[in-house]
């Protein structure tokens, strides 16, 4: 038998929080730009660690949130 739990969606400013990222209202436009552009998120994403000095993970969670933040 299998359980999935599902947890409830958090608050975006609390997501951020917990990356410890602060909000880079810039950055985050250059990010969604180069992505509206026609840049993969593998381009956005090795730009973010560039940028960012972050982990491929916690990249990746970044461009999430730039895009779930743009919706």
């Amino acid at each position: 038998m299998i359980f999935l739990l599902k947890t409830p969606k958090r608050d975006l400013d609390e997501e951020w929080k917990q990356l410890e990222i602060e909000k880079d209202e810039a950055f985050e436009n250059r990010v969604n730009l180069m992505v509206m552009n026609g840049r993969s998120d593998v381009q956005a994403i090795k730009y973010i660690r560039k940028e960012k000095n972050l982990g491929l993970l916690h990249a990746k969670q970044y461009l999430d949130r730039i895009k779930e933040s743009k919706k």
